[in-house]
Formats: C-alpha cells, structure tokens, sequence
C-alpha cells in the first residue's frame, strides 16, 4: 500500500466474526483471509476502502471511549452502486445472507436513489447510486 491514494479501513463490531464472514462474502465482497483470524476480518470492498470486522472486545481495545451498546448505531457506511438495480440486489443480497432492511429509502428521482440495511450485528450500510452529472447541476441550483 504505497500509493498516494489514501487508504480507507472501516473498523465494526461483531459478536459473530464466523457469521460476519457468511454475510459480507454473501454480500460478493472479497474476504482478504491475510487479515483474518478468530476475533478479526478484512473484507475489501474495493482497492482502497476496506471493512475491518472486529470481535467487540478487539475493537473496544482499539477505541478510546466505550464502544456504542449493542441496538445503537455509532456510524453510517455509505457504499455506492453502479445502478438503481444494483443498490435493489445488493440489499437483496444483504437480506439473504442474514442483514436487516432497514425500511428507509431516499428517492431523488433520476438524480439519487439509496436503501438502508444493517448487517448481522446491527451495522449499518447505506447503499446508494448516484448520477452525478445530474446532481452536481442540481447541487449548484439548490446553493
């Protein structure tokens, strides 16, 4: 990981590391298994953003306050799609493989389009699509 490009790793709670693994390779996401033991792991969303799933008394080691009570959220993981479709079958996918709709659509006509879901743990992972050349003409008129 020597490139300019920033690096991003998302660190999230698990009391399941094993049922964390079914679902985010149920999700089509890449297990990096270098990274993996009992109590951690590295799932690769892309090049540079990874999600670390951590057994919550790691994760805790990590944290300088107290980690958020299992049923609370402390943090929103947007991850965008290629298409409205894509964001309807990743939260299919999500369904499937243990996560939780979580009702919550935002609809922008042709300009955005994203769904809600939490995984096994309660994490939560906003899934969206964008057009932005149809949202920065939008974004400049709304200034």
């Amino acid at each position: 990981m020597t490139s300019s490009t920033p690096t991003i790793f998302v660190n999230l709670p698990s009391t399941d590391i094993s049922r964390a693994r079914a679902f985010y390779a149920g999700l089509g996401l890449t297990i990096d298994e270098r990274f993996c033991d009992a109590e951690s792991l590295m799932v690769r969303v892309s090049d540079v953003i990874h999600l670390m799933i951590l057994e919550r008394e790691k994760f805790a080691s990590f944290s300088p306050r107290p980690v958020a009570p299992e049923g609370t959220v402390g943090a929103l993981v947007c991850l965008s799609q290629p298409s409205r479709e894509a964001v309807d079958e990743f939260v299919g996918r999500a369904i499937a493989h243990g996560g939780r709709d979580n009702d919550k659509t935002q609809e922008m006509g042709d300009v955005m389009y994203g769904r809600s879901v939490s995984d096994p743990d309660g994490n939560v992972l906003e899934v969206m699509w964008m057009d932005m050349a149809r949202a920065m003409p939008a974004e400049d008129a709304a200034v």
